[in-house]
């Protein structure tokens, strides 16, 4: 078994006369080796990419609500009347229409 695994450490079966099964097994291995490094690497971007696209998110959801609370502020009546200028008031009666009949001229 010692010189089992000194042939090994040596390389010794990688020049046997039966040595091509041993090439083609260590191609195989290398290219398997980097399919799973190339895939680990591009799951990682993607997971980069999903991570920052969710906190863009996150921001743009906190943003909306700062957004809309300041928008559903400036529509109540008293938010308005302290905006308004010129000593305009505020109506307490609805307003009514106005209807001119049209006088013919002779």
């Amino acid at each position: 078994m010692r010189t089992n695994i000194q042939d090994i450490l040596k390389g010794k079966f990688l020049v046997k006369e039966d040595a091509y099964r041993s090439w083609n097994f260590i191609v195989f291995l290398t290219i398997l080796s980097l399919i799973s490094i190339t895939s680990s690497h591009m799951m990682d971007r993607k997971i980069r990419k999903i991570t920052k696209i969710s906190e863009e998110i996150k921001e743009l959801k906190s943003e909306y609500a700062d957004i809309h609370s300041k928008c559903m502020k400036m529509q109540l009546a008293s938010f308005i009347r302290k905006k308004l200028v010129n000593g305009l008031k505020h109506l307490e009666s609805p307003p009514y229409e106005l209807i001119i009949e049209d006088q013919k001229v002779q």
